[in-house]
């Protein structure tokens, strides 16, 4: 096997996670067969093929830039739940 338990377990730390050892050799088994489709991938014949985003015909649409209207910082807080100093009062999210 190409992956070792040891880059299993440095990228679990990485990650943060805690395996049990079932785990750890499940992922080791899913690891190598993910690089084994890329090394297949990489016997294709590719010669002249164009480098492509899509496999589809697309093309940005860009609207003309135009100046809207200007928003003074009073006229926004106005729908504000709660405003402190010129800002948006919100919610503690993060502890």
């Amino acid at each position: 096997m190409r992956v070792t338990l040891e880059e299993v377990d440095r990228i679990a730390s990485l990650s943060m996670l805690s395996l049990d050892e079932q785990t750890r050799l499940m992922l080791q088994k899913n690891l190598d067969e993910i690089l084994e489709h890329a090394e297949k991938l990489n016997e294709l014949d590719t010669e002249g093929v164009e480098p492509t985003t899509y496999i589809l015909k697309q093309q940005n649409v860009f609207r003309e830039d135009k100046e809207g209207k200007v928003w003074q910082r009073d006229d926004m807080l106005k729908n504000a739940p709660e405003s402190e100093d010129g800002c948006f009062i919100v919610p503690k999210v993060v502890e």
